[in-house]
C-alpha cells in the first residue's frame, strides 16, 4: 500500500491529509513528448522533445469513508494548487476530478512539476 500526502500549497486551516492508497492507485507512469508525422515518400518522421514531470497525471484511489471524503472534498473545493508527496518524490499539481462511488474515493491530480530531486 502506498501512502500519499496531499496538502494545500497555500494556507488552508484543514488543508492537509495523509491517504492510504489502494493498489489500483496509478502514480507510476509517464510519457515522452513525441509525435509521429507521415511523410510523402511513405515514411515517417518522429520528433522527440523529451520528458517532463508536468505531463504526468496521478489517479489516487482510497477506501471510502465519510471522514476522508469530507477532508478531500474540502481541499478539492478550496485549494487551487496542491503539494503531493509520494515515495517517488514531492510534486506540485492541481486536483482535476474527485468522486466517491460509495466504496472507493478517486482523485485525479494533474502534475505541474516535481519539487524534489
Amino acid at each position: 500500500m502506498n501512502i500519499i500526502g496531499l496538502a494545500s500549497y497555500s494556507y488552508l486551516a484543514d488543508g492537509a491529509v495523509i491517504l492510504p492508497a489502494l493498489p489500483k492507485t496509478d502514480i507510476r507512469k509517464g510519457e515522452r513528448r513525441t509525435s509521429r508525422t507521415k511523410t510523402l515518400d511513405g515514411g515517417v518522421v518522429i520528433t522527440d522533445s523529451g520528458y517532463a514531470d508536468g505531463d504526468r497525471t496521478f489517479t489516487i484511489e482510497i477506501a471510502s469513508s465519510l471522514a476522508l471524503w469530507n477532508k478531500a472534498w474540502a481541499i478539492f473545493k478550496a485549494a487551487t494548487l496542491l503539494t503531493v508527496t509520494t515515495d517517488d518524490g514531492c510534486f506540485s499539481g492541481a486536483a482535476n476530478t474527485i468522486k466517491d462511488d460509495g466504496n472507493v474515493i478517486t482523485i485525479e491530480i494533474l502534475i505541474k512539476a516535481k519539487l524534489s530531486s
